[in-house]
């Protein structure tokens, strides 16, 4: 693990706020016995916090908390929900009450930060999955893990398939997707796999994924623009209009 990109990732104001998962605590809390770093990272943090917070004891009121939220609308940082009114003052175990503002800043730079850390990561381990199983592609599959239109997206599998594994290289100037599965139950001459493409929240069908193809990549077309998100079910082999929820195997988001 590269420690340093994990402390700059956000995740140790997150932690010290209490707004990072469960395993997320679990995970940083494991890694401050091994990496002393990290560790005195957080009581770093811990103690400037604690500073600055007892050299600010006047709470923000309503309209400093508006402008602060719309800056924070301007610059296109996401939003956490707030209910200012029952969660004006934030108490964080031995912090004394929190500033409004500096709550809400803190909180949306540290998940911001971690969001974009996550998804660096997801498209890290989804490339060296990718590499552990392209010892015997072509030159012309090669070239297109080279190509800067190339979004790769690491596509889960989904219980009870939770050991599925596939890669979607998506080339958003073509509209082409390209997929390596790494572990997918093979489908039968009666059901078939099927793409689809989350788009404003609405499955699209891009088509039908011919799984028989193993060890290379399987070339689909017309992915829509503004896809956030895929997944692969399995339908019968002509195809459905609508995915069956239960039957998929494999899901990522972008």
């Amino acid at each position: 693990m590269d420690i340093n990109n994990y402390i700059s990732s956000g995740i140790i104001e997150m932690y010290v706020m209490g707004l990072c998962s469960a395993e997320e605590k679990t995970e940083l809390e494991l890694l401050r016995l091994q990496y002393p770093q990290l560790n005195t990272a957080i009581i770093q943090f811990e103690t400037e916090l604690e500073n600055n917070l007892q050299q600010s004891p006047t709470l923000p009121g309503e309209k400093t908390d508006t402008k602060i939220l719309q800056a924070l609308h301007n610059l296109q940082i996401p939003i956490i929900n707030i209910n200012t009114a029952s969660a004006r003052i934030k108490k964080i175990n031995w912090f004394k009450p929190v500033a409004a503002a500096a709550i809400i800043l803190l909180t949306a730079s540290s998940i911001y930060n971690y969001s974009l850390y996550k998804k660096n990561k997801e498209q890290q381990t989804a490339l060296t999955q990718l590499k552990e199983n392209i010892s015997g592609l072509p030159q012309a599959d090669y070239a297109i893990l080279k190509s800067p239109t190339i979004t790769p997206v690491a596509l889960y599998g989904v219980y009870p398939h939770s050991i599925c594994r596939c890669t979607l290289f998506w080339d958003k100037k073509t509209g082409k997707a390209y997929m390596m599965i790494h572990h997918l139950v093979r489908s039968t001459q009666e059901k078939k796999y099927q793409l689809w493409a989350m788009v404003n929240d609405k499955p699209v069908n891009v088509g039908m994924v011919n799984d028989a193809i193993r060890d290379r990549f399987i070339e689909l077309q017309n992915v829509p623009a503004g896809a956030t998100a895929f997944s692969v079910t399995l339908e019968n082999a002509a195809g459905v209009a609508t995915p069956t929820i239960a039957e998929t195997y494999v899901y990522g988001k972008i």
